[in-house]
C-alpha cells in the first residue's frame, strides 16, 4: 500500500492532465513502424512501458526480442505515440555512428540530462555547437594527458583505499561494506584531484559529502510510486519537466549543489593563476577558464561544464567498480586469477602496464560493463526523416520482410542495451559472469555492435563518451588498489536493480538505505 500523500499527489496530477488530454487531439503519422510487430499484454493506460519499469532492467526487451526479434514497437504510456525498439547492431550503428545528429535526445531524456549533470556537452544538441564544446574539452581527456595525470590519479585513490583500509581493521571478522559508498568517495576524489585540482579530502570533505548524499537522494524516487507515475507520464505530457514535482526535481539536487557551492571555490581558487598564465592546459578546469577568459564560454556555462563533468565522472564509474566487486565476491575463483595476474607482474602497475599487460583485468572490465551497462536505455528521437538498414529483416503486419526501416520525423527510437548485451541468442550464458568469453569465446562480430569492446558501455560514434580514457584508468587503479589490500567475500545479499538516469542497485532487504551492494571484506 503507497502512503496516501503520495497516491492523493498522484490522483491529483491524472485528473489534471486527464483534462488536458481530453481537450487536446492526438495527430499521429502514418509510418511503416505502424506494421511493426507489437507485444502482446499492452495496458490502455501504461502501454507496455508499466511492464518496462516492474520487471528486472532490460528482462521485458528481452522476452520480446526473443518472440518478435530485433526490431519491433511498443506502446507507450498515456497513449503516446508507440516507440520503435531498435536492438538490431546494424541499425544502431547507423543511428549512432552515421546519424546521430539527425536522432537528438527525446523529450523525456534531454531535460533529465539538464537536471542531472547539467546543460554541459552531455545535454547539447546540433552537430556544429556539439563539436565546439568537444573541440573545447577533448584534450585534458587525451591517452597522452590520462598517462601524465597517473601519479595523481594512483595518490588520490590510495588516500580512500587508506580510510577503508582502517574501517576493515576495525572489524574482528572482516567488515561488511556498502561498496558504493567507498568507489564513490574514491572516484569523486580522483576527478576533483586531476580534473578540477580540487582536493575533496578522501571524499570526507563537506562537500564531498553534500554531492555523494545529494546524489544517494536523488536516485530514491524511482522506487516510489509517485516516482514510477511520473516516469509513465513524461513521454504524453513533457510540460511536467517544467513543474515543481519532486520525483522529478530531486533527480538534480547533486547539480544543484555543486553549482551553488562547491564549483564557485573552483573558480574562485583558479582564475587568477589562469589569468596569469602560470598553470598549463592539461586539467579540464584550467582549459574551461581560460575559455571563459577569452569569452569563449559565459559564466552559466563554465558552471553547467562543471557539474557535468563531475557528476558524470564519478557516477557511472563508482557503479561500475560496485558491480565488479560484487562479482568478485560471487565467484572467488575469478577474483583469485585475477589476484595472480596482478601478483606476477610483479611491481605495482604502470600506465603502461595497464594498457597492455593485464588481459584478464581487461576482461573483467568488459564482463563487468557488458551485464551492468551504466545507461541501460539510450532514447532517441528522430528530427528528420530516414531509412534504418537492418541485418535482422523483420516482417511487417503486411506479411513483407523488410531489411530497411523507413522512419518519420518525431519518432521515438528505444536502444535497449542492457538487454541486447544479455542476449542468450548472442552471448549463449548471458546472465553468467564470464570473463574469460573475453579471452577466446566471443560471438561473431557481425552480432554485436561497433562501440568500446563491441558493447555500448560508452555509446559510438560522435557523441561516444569523452571520458572513456579516465573512466577506464581510474576503474583499474581503484579495483587494483582493492585487491592488493582485500578479500571480497559474498554477503548473500539479493540485490535489486533500478534503472535512475544510470542502472543503480538496491539491496531488496534494506531499500531504505538507498543504492546499496553490501559485500564482506576481509584484510589479506
Amino acid at each position: 500500500m503507497f502512503p496516501a500523500s503520495l497516491a492523493e499527489q498522484a490522483t491529483s496530477v491524472i485528473l489534471v492532465l486527464a483534462l488536458l488530454w481530453a481537450a487536446s487531439s492526438v495527430l499521429r503519422s502514418k509510418s511503416i513502424v505502424q506494421a511493426l510487430p507489437v507485444p502482446s499484454g499492452a495496458e490502455w493506460v501504461w502501454g507496455h512501458e508499466k511492464t518496462v519499469f516492474m520487471k528486472e532492467p532490460g528482462r521485458a526487451c528481452r522476452e520480446w526480442i526473443h518472440i518478435h526479434g530485433l526490431t519491433f514497437k511498443i506502446k507507450a504510456a498515456f497513449r503516446a505515440p508507440d516507440v520503435l525498439v531498435l536492438g538490431d547492431p546494424l541499425g544502431i550503428t547507423h543511428i549512432l555512428q552515421k546519424k546521430v545528429y539527425d536522432y537528438p535526445h527525446s523529450e523525456v531524456v534531454r531535460p533529465r540530462v539538464a537536471r542531472l549533470l547539467g546543460q554541459g556537452l552531455g545535454w547539447v544538441e546540433g552537430e556544429a555547437e556539439h563539436k565546439r564544446m568537444r573541440h573545447m574539452v577533448s584534450p585534458s581527456f587525451s591517452h597522452e594527458n590520462i598517462k601524465a595525470m597517473s601519479q595523481d590519479i594512483a595518490v588520490a585513490s590510495v588516500q580512500v583505499i587508506d580510510n577503508l583500509t582502517l574501517e576493515v581493521q576495525g572489524s574482528s571478522d572482516g567488515a561488511l561494506i556498502n561498496v558504493l559508498d567507498w568507489t564513490a568517495k574514491a572516484t569523486l576524489n580522483v576527478i576533483g584531484r586531476v580534473v578540477f585540482l580540487h582536493d575533496f579530502q578522501g571524499g570526507n570533505s563537506d562537500d564531498a559529502q553534500l554531492i555523494l548524499n545529494a546524489r544517494r537522494r536523488g536516485v530514491g524516487p524511482v522506487l516510489q510510486y509517485a516516482g514510477f507515475l511520473t516516469l509513465m507520464l513524461l513521454r504524453r505530457f513533457p510540460i511536467l519537466n517544467k513543474l515543481p514535482i519532486s520525483a522529478i526535481q530531486s533527480q538534480g539536487l547533486a547539480k544543484t549543489v555543486i553549482q551553488s557551492g562547491v564549483a564557485h571555490e573552483m573558480i574562485r581558487r583558479n582564475e587568477a593563476l589562469v589569468a596569469n598564465k602560470q598553470l598549463q592546459q592539461k586539467d579540464l578546469l584550467t582549459r574551461l577558464l581560460s575559455a571563459h577568459s577569452t569569452g569563449k564560454l559565459s559564466h552559466e556555462e563554465l558552471l553547467e561544464q562543471i557539474s557535468t563533468f563531475v557528476v558524470s565522472g564519478h557516477e557511472t564509474t563508482t557503479q561500475t567498480l560496485g558491480f565488479t566487486v560484487f562479482e568478485l565476491a560471487r565467484h572467488p575463483v575469478v577474483q583469485e586469477r585475477l589476484r595472480t595476474e596482478l601478483a606476477e607482474l610483479g611491481h605495482e602497475p604502470t600506465y603502461d602496464d595497464f594498457q597492455a599487460r593485464l588481459p584478464y583485468l581487461d576482461a573483467v572490465l568488459k564482463e563487468t560493463l557488458r551485464l551492468y551497462p551504466g545507461l541501460p536505455y539510450m532514447e532517441r528521437t528522430a528530427i528528420r526523416a530516414d531509412v534504418i538498414p537492418l541485418r535482422e529483416p523483420v516482417r511487417l503486419s503486411s506479411g513483407e520482410l523488410i531489411s530497411a526501416l523507413p522512419v518519420l520525423p518525431g519518432q521515438v527510437v528505444l536502444i535497449p542495451i542492457i538487454a541486447i548485451q544479455r542476449l542468450d541468442a548472442v552471448w549463449k550464458d548471458a546472465d553468467t559472469f564470464r570473463p574469460d568469453r573475453w579471452l577466446h569465446d566471443l560471438p561473431p562480430s557481425e552480432a554485436l555492435c561497433t562501440g568500446w569492446a563491441n558493447t555500448l558501455a560508452f555509446s559510438d560514434g560522435p557523441r561516444s563518451c569523452i571520458g572513456i580514457r579516465l573512466a577506464i584508468y581510474q576503474y583499474k587503479v581503484i579495483l587494483t588498489q582493492m585487491m592488493d589490500r582485500f578479500r571480497f567475500v559474498d554477503s548473500g545479499a539479493d540485490i535489486m536493480l533500478k534503472v535512475s538516469s544510470s542502472l543503480q542497485a538496491w539491496d531488496s532487504a534494506a531499500i531504505e538505505k538507498g543504492p546499496c551492494i553490501p559485500v564482506r571484506y576481509e584484510l589479506l
